[in-house]
């Protein structure tokens, strides 16, 4: 993996959100549109905490990244549950949708890592076949 897979991931979260926003506004949905884009923020913003405690605890030269990751802790979790609460107990949210737009998030990563690996094991065979691939260059040209 390199350092640009996570900005990948949200680039290809964005791409989901406008097909799902394209979907459901063609169809006339606002509440469900609203309810996606809820959950799309909720997932990427908790992807966001990930990246960001990864980045404070496992890069060296880091001082007291326990420190750090327990006060992104204390605050993270009492938010999401803070923002959950709220969003069950308003009427107007579709919670099937509200999920389907986390799990837009997930998508994204899965699909990433998935064609990452692809590509790994198709360089791995066309390098043991000794064929070039046109889809992926050499580094001899």
């Amino acid at each position: 993996m390199d350092e640009r897979f996570v900005k990948k991931v949200y680039r290809s979260v964005v791409l989901a959100w406008v097909t799902a926003m394209t979907w459901t506004l063609a169809f006339q949905k606002p509440w469900i549109a609203l309810s996606i884009t809820l959950g799309v923020v909720l997932g990427t913003a908790v992807l966001a905490s990930y990246d960001l405690a990864v980045r404070k605890a496992f890069v060296p030269g880091t001082a007291k990244p326990a420190r750090a990751l327990l006060k992104l802790g204390l605050v993270k979790y009492p938010a999401i549950g803070m923002i959950l609460y709220g969003l069950v107990r308003w009427d107007s949210i579709n919670l099937p949708a509200f999920c389907g737009g986390i799990m837009l998030v997930h998508f994204a990563i899965f699909a990433k890592f998935a064609g990452v690996k692809m590509m790994e094991r198709r360089k791995a065979l066309t390098a043991s076949a000794g064929i070039s691939d046109p889809v992926v260059p050499s580094k001899e040209s």
